[in-house]
């Protein structure tokens, strides 16, 4: 049985051999480690089913630090980076975008693209995008 942790492997090099991977500051990876750089998460999540179709997830999330307003006298204020989730989400969109794996039994498309949500205990946001998964048995 194909598993989304398979997947996530594939999901990962596509994104390693893209130009993506020269624009983050951080890495693609699958864990985080290190709140203050720009990182690609890949999270594999369910399948459903053991019928010859079946139908998953794999979420990947693009964190970015949010940026820095001072003002004097007072405590850093941060804001969300929109202007490069935004891009770093449009290229990791390219990459990943309407995706048939030939010959390996699954495919994906681009689902649900999620707001910005708030890393907790850290500065930054993260969108997030679901790749829809159809795995086939051969």
């Amino acid at each position: 049985m194909i598993t989304t942790e398979e997947i996530a492997v594939r999901v990962r090099q596509l994104l390693l051999e893209s130009d993506l991977k020269n624009e983050l500051t951080g890495q693609i990876d699958y864990e985080r480690n290190d709140y203050s750089k720009e990182d690609i998460i890949i999270i594999p999540h369910t399948v459903d089913g053991e019928e010859s179709v079946r139908f998953g997830q794999i979420n990947v999330n693009i964190h970015v630090p949010d940026i820095v307003l001072k003002q004097k006298n007072a405590k850093a204020v941060y804001r969300i980076n929109y202007p490069r989730l935004i891009e770093l989400r449009a290229m990791a969109i390219d990459v990943l975008r309407n995706h048939y794996e030939h010959g390996q039994g699954y495919n994906w498309t681009i689902g649900r693209l999620n707001p910005a949500i708030k890393e907790p205990e850290h500065n930054e946001h993260y969108f997030s995008l679901a790749l829809e998964l159809t795995i086939r048995e051969k």
